[in-house]
């Protein structure tokens, strides 16, 4: 039954479960077998076929449509073994089964001789008809042990063979012995020809050659010159036999001629295309592989290339002087052997290895000169293809043969390519102010590493042999450009070649280890650059540098004592830990890791010594600093009577300080110098901290870091007279020395303050963290202080005393107030009254003047940006509005406004999240909240102020569950227990909380046990039992006797 229809057969399966096959076999019917009733062959259409061949193994049968096979024959002895328990089946005899048996028969015993036809080609058999015996079915061998090619290019379906017919007993099947393959002429005849075996040749050049095997090693022929395609020229000896010239068999010796590429080469030799030459016949090789093959090789003479030489000493020779050229490789030769070789391309770096000029110097013999090597020039490096194109003749020793990889290394030898300049010849060239070819081979972060090249003698064995030598070469971070960068390796790879100086001799006696250091910067390689170009001259030794002188360098080590800067290859600066910023710095070696860019001032040299003194505080340095990348400038960069825009950083009863917007330094503007009248002025009245001001320079002490500004109205007037105000600040000056001399000592103690405070302060913060009893101590009243309150709308305490708030607020304020008392306090108690007095008043004009608009909050925060109490009064503006989105935006502002260091007041802002969460959020974004503020605060803080809000909310459980959560992670904290223990006291969980008292001192530090014990034995006086309390201070005291604090 046809299953399917294809271009190359037809598909079918057996159609009659009785049938001798089974129905699970596949069946195939060839185009060829099928020709004589393919119209019949549709889909679902019933056939009778003759079977030609079963595979029981694959379940595949051949079939057969031809009429000759169905009409009249039955398969013969196609008996086949069942498979797997199925018991094998025999298709149907026709009715003259019993005559066809009986002539098969007396054919096998007569063993004679009938045509036969190949009906199917297998790989190892064919499946054939015999005519004359009823189309009976046989199968013969394709492959003996004379023949083992492919069947399917010797048979084909139709082929008429002839051949005897054998029984095989022990599977009954007929076998069929070819008597021969087809062929014209007989056995007899061929072996009377003699040119039996050979192949004729089709229109020979040489007329004398009549078949290609002719061609033997050693014959002098014709050929004629096809083309010229690289390093060899293709020849056309007959029509069906290819030859070839290698560029390497047209000369003895050097050639004189001028060639620019391989054309040249052969036309100097006499060989161009077109042209009939005598050559000399070398041996066959295969046209793949380049391989040579024996002369009784049977291949097709289209895939053998014939390889010829018109060398004058070989043309002359006798055969056996030319297997020299047949067999050089690798493995003979020697080095010292000097070849006239031709360019045959480019190899490309790779890894570690650099390019290399790849040199044929025989018939399948190619050699590697290595670039470096071969030339000591930058631009001849990097073209090489522009002066070592393929074809160019160069003269070459072998260096040395590399047997694990099969590669001759060669070195140049005699005359050279014009144009190009020989690599280093001698170790002692490499001395300082040698230019050279470098080769990247390793990149680290403060060196890189690269090799040169060299062609040196060394005595081995009594023996002078060259070889090429790749020195190490060394560049550091120094020596990369005239402008130093923080990633001074960054335009370089790994393989790039480099044009480089030498700048220190060669170091080691070792040529294998010898290392030399090089420079690539622009000035070294070109004397004609001028100094001015040069932003960062090069540091040979401390004698180079000079006080005020600003360098860049790197930062090689940062430790207790200060930061190490690299200034130079072989110069070190130190940074003390107060010179390293402007501002205070928690983790200085995180601030300056190894390798870092700095820039820095030259504050002392001591040359006798070899030590160098630097700053890196950008006010001395004047490094482009600022989200802009704006310039700011050193104070000695200001000039007197220059107008300057900045911020009031701070306000004092003498003045207000202002800090310029293109400089380091902060200013102070007398209170003489705020306005035009002679009536006493408050600063504080009449600025806020944060107002943008137009400041008049006064004076510039770079010495003392003091600068002077002035904010009258009269320096800005139009017209006014610069020199006369400069007067009349002198006069006042002259007339007023005293108090001038104590504001002066004010100016230096605020400069004082302003650059020191913040850094003592967190030392100080720093130190009592360590102590952690002192720590326990001050958090209990830390967690008690409540959330800020704010007058009118949202409370963020709800239910609680606004004492809290009130006095965090009066308790900034009065820091603020008295950071210094000056020395000056009993000189100005008048004027000072008369100040108070008008500060006493316009406080009370602002009082009445709250802010009501998102503006007016939008002005506050904008001149207190660290304060929480304006951020929080922002966020409660919202609130009493309902507009609880806009309310967490200000909250997250002021988490970004908010610089690091005020950590109070960051945390601050995160309780008024969590409350906001907690009542106008949901649980998701509640625990969004906690989650980043553990991420960015002291998590300890955040569980128990957490832990109060849900106190505060009568949610005991959630409070409960904060505070568990806290004692988990800060067991050995005192606070943590005795804050857990107050909550269980205040909520009638008495025993709970004594039990919580065990728990707390088998954690508890040994040192702790006697302040968690008298807390718990207050707390009980106050929520429990005051008896037993009592009970606990006596045993204490009778265990401490001598302890008067208990």
């Amino acid at each position: 039954k046809v299953k399917q229809k294809l271009p190359y057969g037809v598909v079918v399966t057996p159609a009659d479960e009785s049938a001798a096959i089974s129905a699970e076999a596949s069946g195939f019917i060839t185009a060829e077998q099928a020709k004589d009733r393919i119209d019949e062959c549709k889909e679902g259409a019933l056939l009778t076929a003759c079977v030609l061949d079963v595979d029981p193994e694959k379940a595949i049968v051949d079939y057969s449509l031809r009429s000759a096979l169905v009409s009249g024959s039955a398969e013969i002895g196609a008996a086949t073994p069942a498979k797997k328990g199925k018991a094998s089946k025999r298709s149907k005899t026709a009715t003259n089964g019993d005559i066809s048996q009986k002539v098969l028969t007396d054919a096998l015993h007569k063993k004679q001789e009938t045509p036969v036809v190949v009906e199917v080609v297998k790989e190892d058999y064919l499946v054939l008809s015999m005519p004359a015996l009823d189309n009976a079915i046989a199968f013969a061998m394709t492959k003996t042990y004379n023949d083992r090619s492919k069947p399917f290019m010797r048979f084909k379906v139709g082929q008429r063979l002839s051949g005897t017919p054998v029984r095989i007993e022990t599977n009954k099947r007929t076998l069929v012995l070819l008597q021969s393959e087809p062929d014209t002429a007989s056995a007899a005849t061929k072996k009377n020809d003699a040119t039996a075996g050979k192949r004729p040749v089709k229109e020979p050049v040489d007329s004398a050659i009549s078949f290609f095997e002719d061609y033997q090693p050693g014959l002098v022929t014709q050929a004629k010159v096809k083309s010229i395609k690289g390093t060899q020229a293709n020849l056309d000896l007959a029509a069906n036999v290819k030859g070839r010239l290698h560029i390497t068999e047209l000369v003895d010796g050097p050639l004189d001629a001028v060639v620019k590429s391989p054309v040249d080469v052969f036309a100097a030799a006499g060989v161009r295309v077109g042209d009939t030459i005598e050559v000399k016949i070398l041996g066959w090789h295969d046209a793949k592989v380049y391989k040579f093959l024996p002369i009784t090789h049977r291949t097709s003479p289209l895939k053998t290339v014939i390889e010829t030489t018109i060398r004058p000493s070989k043309m002359a020779a006798s055969a056996e002087a030319d297997d020299e050229a047949k067999l050089m490789s690798w493995k003979n030769v020697k080095p010292g052997r000097v070849f006239n070789g031709f360019v045959k391309g480019i190899q490309e770096s790779s890894g570690s290895e650099g390019a290399a000029v790849l040199v044929s110097l025989g018939l399948s013999l190619i050699g590697q000169l290595p670039l470096l090597a071969a030339t000591n020039s930058y631009e001849v490096a990097s073209h090489p293809a522009r002066y070592f194109f393929p074809g160019a003749p160069i003269e070459v020793e072998v260096s040395s043969v590399d047997k694990k990889h099969r590669v001759v290394h060669l070195v140049p030898h005699g005359p050279y390519i014009a144009g190009v300049d020989r690599s280093i010849a001698s170790v002692d060239q490499l001395v300082a102010g040698t230019r050279v070819v470098a080769y990247i081979t390793n990149i680290a972060s403060a060196v890189m590493f690269a090799k040169i090249g060299a062609v040196v003698q060394t005595a081995a064995s009594g023996s002078t042999e060259p070889q090429a030598l790749l020195v190490q070469g060394k560049i550091d971070v120094f020596d990369v450009a005239d402008t130093l960068s923080e990633t001074p390796f960054a335009a370089f790879k790994k393989g790039q070649l480099l044009e480089a100086v030498v700048v220190q001799d060669a170091v080691g006696d070792d040529l294998a280890a010898m290392k030399v250091r090089l420079s690539i910067r622009p000035s070294a390689l070109n004397s004609e650059i001028s100094a001015q170009d040069i932003t960062d001259p090069a540091i040979m030794s401390v004698a180079d540098l000079s006080v005020g002188q600003i360098v860049h360098g790197f930062v090689k080590q940062t430790s207790a004592v200060g930061c190490f800067v690299a200034l130079g290859r072989n110069v070190t600066g130190r940074a003390l830990i107060s010179e390293l910023s402007d501002e205070y710095i928690r983790d200085v070696k995180s601030a300056f890791p190894a390798g870092k860019f700095v820039a820095a001032v030259i504050t002392n040299v001591d040359i006798g010594r070899e030590r160098v003194s630097l700053s890196l505080r950008p006010s001395q340095v004047g490094a482009t600093t600022g989200s802009g990348g704006e310039k700011k400038r050193r104070l000695d960069q200001i000039e007197v009577g220059e107008t300057l825009k900045g911020t009031i950083t701070r306000i004092e009863d003498y003045g207000v300080f202002v800090r310029p917007d293109d400089a380091f330094s902060t200013g102070l503007c007398y209170v003489r110098e705020i306005a035009d009248s002679d009536a006493p002025v408050d600063p504080k009245a009449l600025y806020e901290v944060g107002d943008r001001v137009l400041a008049k320079v006064l004076k510039v002490d770079a010495a003392n870091n003091k600068l002077g500004l002035g904010l009258k109205s009269s320096y800005f007037a139009e017209g006014s007279d610069d020199e006369d105000s400069d007067d009349e600040i002198s006069d006042d000056e002259i007339s007023d020395d005293e108090d001038t001399d104590n504001e002066e000592s004010e100016i230096a103690e605020s400069n004082n303050d302003e650059t020191g405070s913040d850094e003592s302060d967190d030392e100080a913060a720093e130190s009592s963290d360590e102590e952690s009893d002192a720590s326990d101590d001050e958090g209990d009243s830390e967690v008690n202080n409540l959330a800020l309150a704010v007058s009118g709308g949202f409370r963020w305490n709800e239910g609680e005393d606004d004492e809290a708030g009130s006095q965090a607020s009066a308790s900034d304020a009065d820091s603020d107030a008295s950071d210094d008392e000056t020395s000056s306090k009993a000189k100005k108690n008048n004027k000072r009254s008369k100040m108070q007095k008008i500060s006493q008043d316009v406080t009370a004009d602002l009082a009445e003047q709250a802010p009501r608009a998102a503006s007016d909050f939008e002005r506050l925060v904008m001149g207190s940006p660290d304060s929480s109490f304006m951020w929080i009064q922002f966020m409660t503006h919202y609130l009493g509005q309902s507009e609880v989105e806009q309310a967490r935006e200000i909250a997250e502002r002021a988490l970004k406004t908010i610089t690091p260091r005020e950590e109070q007041e960051k945390m601050n802002v995160w309780v008024a999240m969590l409350n906001l969460e907690h009542r106008f959020g949901t649980k998701d974004t509640l625990d969004e909240v906690l989650k980043r503020s553990l991420q960015f605060m002291n998590p300890k803080h955040v569980y128990l102020q957490m832990a109060k809000i849900y106190e505060r909310a009568d949610q005991i459980a959630d409070a409960e569950r904060m505070h568990k959560i806290a004692i988990s992670k800060f067991s050995e904290s005192c606070k943590v227990w005795v804050l857990f223990g107050l909550l269980l006291l205040k909520n009638d969980k008495i025993d709970e909380s004594r039990d919580l008292l065990a728990r707390a001192l088998r954690s508890l530090p040994k040192r702790k046990h006697v302040k968690a014990i008298t807390q718990f034995g207050q707390m009980e006086f106050k929520h429990g039992e005051p008896e037993r309390g009592r009970t606990v201070f006596e045993g204490v005291l009778g265990t401490y006797p001598k302890r008067v604090d208990l």
